[in-house]
């Protein structure tokens, strides 16, 4: 069985762990949302498009 002193090792390795992935998920949450921007420009350009199509086709 392991020592109290292990255990607080332990318990201090796991906190720093927990921090290093909380901060690893931050970044990661910034990078999907700069995705998730581009995605929606992505988007709006085709319908655009798509719009601009249907319009010159019934003009002729």
């Amino acid at each position: 069985m392991a020592g109290w002193k292990q255990l607080l090792i332990d318990v201090l390795k796991l906190t720093d762990e927990t921090k290093r992935l909380n901060s690893d998920i931050g970044r990661l949450q910034s990078h999907v949302v700069d995705v998730d921007k581009r995605v929606v420009r992505l988007e709006t350009l085709v319908e655009v498009a798509k719009y601009q199509t249907r319009l010159t086709d019934e003009s002729e």
